[in-house]
């Protein structure tokens, strides 16, 4: 059990089929309250319309995890994948989109942000990701996560845009890690 500086004390377990309806709720909550300093209204409401925050088949492929507190409430979810993600679509055709592994659906409920489960969720994504011989992760980050994310080490590639099926756009950044073999 972790605790971070986090007060309410968690566990980081393989998420489960089970588990998908909570992980998109506190995926929305985390959406909808931390990326609203960065997005407007009509921003989230359009990525999550177009996109949505997780696609089914990553909880699925086994590598999608769980931060979860004593009573069973859902604090973070973070993955990897092979797959291609859903919003890779309205990415501009250059870069990693597809190409490498990928971190998925990393978020945080926003009552427990900033208190290190998002960096326990990584962490545990990473470790899984070097345990099936992956060395390279790429990412598109939401505006909101990129200070996670430089905090971890990413390096950011490209400063872009998910264009939606409306032609409206969505500000995002393409990150991508050297994993250290050594650090699992």
């Amino acid at each position: 059990m972790t605790t971070d500086m986090n007060p309410t004390p968690y566990f980081i377990r393989h998420a489960r089929p089970r588990d998908i309806t909570a992980i998109r709720a506190m995926q929305a909550r985390s959406m909808w309250t931390l990326g609203a300093d960065f997005y407007s209204e009509a921003e989230i409401a359009g990525f999550m319309e177009a996109f949505g925050t997780m696609d089914d088949a990553i909880v699925l492929e086994g590598h999608c995890f769980l931060a979860e507190d004593a009573y069973g409430a859902i604090l973070a979810s973070g993955a990897w994948s092979r797959a291609k993600p859903g919003y890779a679509a309205g990415l501009p055709a250059k870069g990693h989109a597809g190409d490498m592994p990928t971190v998925r659906s990393v978020f945080v409920d926003p009552a427990v942000a900033r208190c290190g489960v998002g960096t326990a969720i990584m962490l545990r994504v990473e470790q899984d990701a070097i345990a099936h011989s992956v060395l390279l992760l790429g990412l598109t980050a939401t505006l909101s996560g990129v200070p996670l994310y430089q905090r971890l080490g990413y390096q950011v590639e490209e400063v872009t845009q998910i264009l939606f099926p409306d032609q409206t756009r969505f500000g995002c950044v393409k990150m991508q890690k050297v994993l250290d073999r050594d650090a699992i």
